[in-house]
């Protein structure tokens, strides 16, 4: 732990807010390469699983089962990466995919041949492990206690804002068309953007030089050899506290496979495109809402926060299952035949469209919550680049077997009580972690720790003041000295 000045040694100053090192900042160049790269992945995967064609979902399905068992394992290895090569290099290596998956998805739509996209999808969950763990990492390790909610919001807001701009340029294209494909000029402008997003992640700095607005630095940084790091990783699977919450990890994204499949089954393109626009706007103020609250000290401390908000989470995801289940069994879907390709003109949609906005709002509500109560658990940077490349990894476990399971053709209603359970079991744990392992702070009790001096004059504050306290109650509890000035009133 990083010992504590006294509060005359302590000297406020002010660095200027647009400068390299502040973690602000690369954090923003995080959410840019998240908005450039997963947000377009998310656009152009929302027009119809993969490539825009109803009959390309069981392409998609296969690449995507590549991609997200490959990305378990990459995404597990993610913190041993950022520790041994640092965020740049991790970054700059893991947005290299998209475009290549991109261009798999074109190919196929073009040429209807599976081999491309499916050894694109295997590189991209390659690369997408490491891009998101730096994300992650990024998220946790740099924001201060208090801001760990707001800025993963921020962070997970750049990606659903580059999923709605994509959407966005799908939906002016495919407003009026006819076609079950997405056109060229589609993939062509996404991949230019992704592929200038490598400029973004080259802007980034090593941890050690990043200082925050009063000059602290975020920690100490010592150089790990991989041996150690992949140590590091292993000490993960002795914390109870983290094999609890593996379910949770799990339950995170399986859903998504679901809502993709039904907008490409259900829908006509330009629908799909509307709901993919809908779907990711959504998600902005709700996750940004989700930050807030968490970081909100009017709401109690952390751990009262912190089961406010699993609540929250647990009445509007529970609601937005059970409407959808509702929504399932009136219509009773059989994948064996063409779907009804629903228009947005249809008497049928607006009730369809509200519940697919819910499961786009819980998508951010629900992971911004399950990082937070990880970020609370310490503020160690080579822990938390472990502890988010573990939570990346078992998330795409859960989304690599949910496209293994919709490949198959199962009913939906099948599908979607499935991850109603998963969703529904998280709960009760995600509240006990908020209620058991949840402290005000990890700053003073943990090495190497940089502490904001607001922080440690708090703490000085609080020190003297219990002091204080504690020395007047010896004072008065002593017998009162003949002839003083005490006793003297106390006579009269």
């Amino acid at each position: 732990m990083m010992s504590s000045s006294s509060s005359t040694e302590l000297q406020f100053v002010q660095l200027p807010f647009l400068r390299r090192n502040n973690p602000f900042i690369q954090v923003l160049l995080s959410g840019a390469c998240l908005f450039c790269n997963p947000g377009l992945y998310l656009a152009i995967t929302g027009l119809g699983a993969g490539g825009g064609k109803v009959t390309s979902t069981t392409m998609a399905d296969i690449s995507n089962g590549v991609l997200y068992g490959l990305f378990t394992f990459s995404a597990l290895l993610g913190g041993t990466m950022i520790n041994t090569f640092g965020p740049r290099i991790t970054m700059m290596f893991g947005v290299t995919g998209y475009p290549i998956y991109i261009g798999g998805l074109w190919y196929f739509d073009s040429y209807c041949k599976l081999w491309f996209p499916v050894l694109a999808g295997a590189y991209l969950g390659i690369t997408a492990g490491c891009l998101w763990s730096v994300a992650g990492f990024m998220g946790n390790a740099y924001a201060e206690e208090s801001q760990k909610g707001t800025w993963r919001a921020i962070q997970w807001s750049c990606n659903a804002s580059g999923a709605t701009i994509g959407g966005f340029v799908a939906l002016g294209i495919n407003l009026h068309t006819t076609s079950e494909s997405v056109p060229h000029s589609v993939y062509i402008i996404f991949i230019v953007l992704q592929i200038c997003s490598v400029g973004f992640a080259a802007l980034m700095l090593p941890p050690k030089l990043l200082l925050r607005s009063d000059g602290t630095a975020l920690a100490e940084f010592k150089p790990a050899t991989i041996t150690q790091s992949l140590s590091g990783l292993g000490s993960l699977f002795k914390d109870w506290r983290i094999i609890l919450m593996l379910p949770t990890f799990y339950a995170g994204e399986v859903f998504l496979v679901l809502q993709s499949s039904i907008n490409a089954y259900a829908y006509n393109l330009r629908t799909r495109s509307l709901n993919n626009v809908l779907t990711n706007i959504v998600q902005i103020p709700f996750t940004l809402l989700t930050g807030h609250l968490l970081d909100n000290p009017k709401l109690g401390s952390r751990r009262q926060r912190g089961m406010i908000v699993v609540v929250i989470d647990a009445v509007f995801i529970t609601g937005t299952y059970i409407a959808q289940t509702i929504w399932l069994a009136s219509w009773k879907f059989d994948r064996n035949i063409p779907g009804p390709a629903i228009d947005w003109t249809d008497s049928s949609y607006p009730g369809a469209v509200i519940i697919y906005l819910c499961y786009g709002a819980q998508y951010g509500m629900f992971q911004n919550t399950v990082l937070w109560l990880l970020g609370s658990l310490t503020n160690q940077p080579s822990k938390t680049g472990h502890m988010v490349g573990l939570f990346v990894s078992v998330l795409s476990a859960g989304t690599a077997s949910a496209f293994g399971i919709d490949s198959t053709k199962t009913p939906y209603e099948r599908e979607n009580g499935a991850y109603f359970a998963l969703a529904t079991i998280s709960w009760p744990i995600l509240f006990f972690i908020a209620w058991k392992c949840t402290t005000d702070s990890n700053y003073f009790c943990e090495e190497g720790v940089g502490i904001p001096i607001h922080v440690q004059l708090e703490h000085e504050k609080l020190a003297r003041v219990i002091e204080e306290e504690v020395v007047g109650e010896k004072v008065y509890d002593q017998p009162v000295p003949e002839g003083s000035v005490i006793g003297k009133e106390e006579k009269v």
